[in-house]
C-alpha cells in the first residue's frame, strides 16, 4: 500500500513536470516572436507619419527663429537710426541757433573741408572784426562710403567745422550712417530754409506765402541769419524707411521777429565826420577791408554773391549781397585804401582821412578792353537792437580813382539815380575836373575826358540812390577803375 501509495506520487510527480515543461516551451515560443517583432523596426505608416511631421516641425522653428533674428535686426537698425536723429538733433540745434550767415549752396567743395563730400548745408557765425574771417565754419556733408552691398557707395552726413578762418577742419563728426543714395534724378537734398517775416524780398522771393516763403538767395550764397525764420532737415533712411524731420531756427532771425540783437556785423561804415565832401557827416563809406579771398571768391563765382553785414554807427545794420565779374579770367576786386591814386579825388580833396579799405580796386591790371561790373542785391537796413526795418536812407557811390580818356563808370539800379556833385546850380562841392556824370533816370555815365593828371582830381564823380525798396545797383567800369559805396543816413 505504502508502495502503490509511493509510486502514485511519483507519477503524478511525472505529470506535473510534464505539464511544466510544456507551459515553459510555450513561453520560450512567444518571447522569441516578441524579439523578432522589435528587431523588424518602425513600419511603413510609422514612417510615413514620422517624415510627415518632423519638416512641419522643423519648418515651423525655423521660421520662428528666422523671425526672431529678423526682429533683432529690425530693431537694431532702429535703434541706431533713432540714435542717428538724437545725436543730429542736439547738435544742429546748437548750430542753428549760434548761425550768422546761412547758405545751402549744393558745391562739392563747402568752404569747410574740400572736396569728398556734397555740402548740403554750411554756417558761418562769430565774425572777427579785425580780420574778417569768420571764427567758426560749419559744413553738412554728405560723404560717400564704400560700405553697401556689393562695393556699391551710400552717404553719411558729417559735419565738418572750421575755425580762426582757416578752412582745414578740427573736427570731422559722423551724425548718420545711412542716407539715400543720390541719382541723377534725387541728388542728396539739401535742407529748406525759409525766411522770417521780416527778411528781404529779394533775398526771399520763393515759394510759399507769409512764414513758409522760402530763401531763394539761400542757393545763391551766403544770406545774413535775421533774414531766416526756421531751417527745415528731412532725411529718410532708406534701410529702414526711417524719418527723421529737424526744425531749428537761427536765434538772430528769431530775434529779427520778436526784438532783440541782430546778428553781428562783419564790417563797418566809416563816418565822414570832420571830414570835407558833400554831405560830410551824413554820409558813411563801406569799409571792405574785412573781405578774404575766401569771401570774395564767393562773390566772383558765376551765379553767386557774398552776403556782407555792415554796422552803421551804433544803431543800425546795412546788408546787401556782392558780386563780382569781368569779361577777362583772372580779373578780380581788392579792398584798398584811399585814395587809390595819387591824383584821385577821393580821399585826397575829397573826404580825405578816412580809414580802412572803402574802395573796391579791379585788380590786376590788364588793359583798355577789360571790363569789371560789381553788382549789389537783397538790400535792406534794419535797427540792431530790434532787427525792424529802417526807411529814409540813401545808398552812394563814389569814383575811387581817376577816370580818363578812354575809360568810363557807369551807374545802373532799379530806382532813380541821382548825381550828387555834377556843378548844377546849388549842388554841394562839385566835380571840378573830374568825371562828369551824365544822369539817365535810372543809369548813370562818367566817361573820362582827361588824357593825364598832374595833380589830385578836385573832386570826385558821385551818385545815390533811395534806400527805399532798393533791391538792385551795379557798377560798370573798364580799363582799370576803382569804386567806393556808401549811405547817407537817415
Amino acid at each position: 500500500m505504502s508502495s502503490a501509495t509511493f509510486h502514485s506520487n511519483v507519477l503524478s510527480s511525472k505529470g506535473r513536470g510534464v505539464t511544466g515543461a510544456k507551459h515553459a516551451h510555450s513561453f520560450r515560443k512567444s518571447s522569441t516572436k516578441k524579439a523578432a517583432r522589435n528587431g523588424d523596426g518602425f513600419t511603413l505608416v510609422e514612417l510615413l507619419i514620422t517624415l510627415t511631421i518632423i519638416p512641419l516641425v522643423v519648418g515651423s522653428l525655423s521660421l520662428g527663429i528666422i523671425a526672431v533674428f529678423s526682429l533683432n535686426n529690425q530693431t537694431t537698425s532702429r535703434l541706431s537710426d533713432t540714435a542717428d536723429a538724437q545725436v543730429v538733433a542736439s547738435i544742429y540745434q546748437k548750430d542753428i541757433q549760434a548761425a550768422g550767415y546761412v547758405t545751402t549752396v549744393n558745391v562739392s567743395s563747402p568752404q569747410c573741408g574740400a572736396g569728398t563730400g556734397l555740402q548740403l548745408l554750411s554756417l558761418e557765425s562769430v565774425p572777427n572784426q579785425t580780420t574778417g574771417d569768420f571764427q567758426s565754419v560749419v559744413s553738412y556733408v554728405g560723404v560717400p562710403e564704400n560700405n553697401g552691398q556689393n562695393g556699391a557707395a551710400t552717404y553719411s552726413l558729417v559735419r565738418l567745422d572750421c575755425v580762426k578762418g582757416s578752412t582745414t577742419p578740427v573736427s570731422e563728426t559722423t551724425l548718420a550712417n545711412d542716407l539715400p543714395t543720390p541719382t541723377a534724378s534725387q541728388p542728396l537734398v539739401p535742407p529748406v530754409v525759409y525766411c522770417s517775416q521780416g527778411a528781404s524780398p529779394s533775398i526771399c522771393s520763393g515759394p510759399g506765402s507769409g512764414s513758409t516763403v522760402q530763401c531763394s538767395q539761400c542757393t545763391q550764397g551766403y544770406v545774413p541769419a535775421q533774414d531766416i525764420g526756421t531751417i527745415d532737415f528731412s532725411a529718410t533712411e532708406p534701410a529702414t524707411s526711417y524719418n527723421f524731420n529737424l526744425d531749428a531756427s537761427p536765434a538772430a532771425g528769431t530775434s529779427f521777429n520778436s526784438g532783440g540783437v541782430a546778428s553781428t556785423p562783419a564790417a563797418t561804415c566809416e563816418s565822414t565826420a570832420g571830414s570835407t565832401g558833400p554831405y560830410a557827416g551824413s554820409l558813411c563809406l563801406v569799409d571792405f577791408s574785412g573781405l578774404t579771398q575766401n569771401d570774395l571768391a564767393v562773390a566772383e563765382t558765376a551765379g553767386r554773391c557774398y552776403n556782407m553785414s555792415i554796422a552803421v554807427e551804433a544803431t543800425d545794420v546795412l546788408h546787401f549781397c556782392l558780386s563780382l565779374s569781368s569779361n577777362t579770367a583772372g580779373e578780380g576786386a581788392v579792398p584798398s585804401a584811399i585814395p587809390t591814386d595819387t591824383n584821385a579825388g577821393l580821399g585826397n580833396t575829397v573826404y580825405p582821412g578816412i580809414p580802412g579799405d572803402p574802395a573796391l580796386y579791379m585788380s590786376p591790371y590788364v588793359g583798355t578792353n577789360t571790363t569789371m561790373t560789381m553788382s549789389l542785391s537783397a538790400f535792406s537796413l534794419v535797427n540792431a537792437a530790434t532787427g525792424q526795418p529802417v526807411t529814409g536812407w540813401s545808398f552812394t557811390s563814389t569814383d575811387a580813382e581817376t577816370t580818363n580818356l578812354g575809360e568810363t563808370l557807369k551807374w545802373t539800379s532799379n530806382n532813380p539815380i541821382t548825381v550828387l556833385n555834377d556843378m548844377q546850380a546849388g549842388a554841394p562841392t562839385p566835380d571840378g575836373n573830374a568825371c562828369v556824370p551824365v544822369d539817365t533816370g535810372t543809369q548813370v555815365t562818367c566817361t573820362g575826358t582827361l588824357s593825364t593828371e598832374s595833380s589830385p582830381l578836385t573832386g570826385a564823380a558821385m551818385v545815390m540812390v533811395s534806400g527805399n525798396n532798393l533791391t538792385s545797383f551795379v557798377a560798370t567800369m573798364n580799363n582799370y577803375e576803382a569804386v567806393a559805396f556808401g549811405m547817407i543816413l537817415p
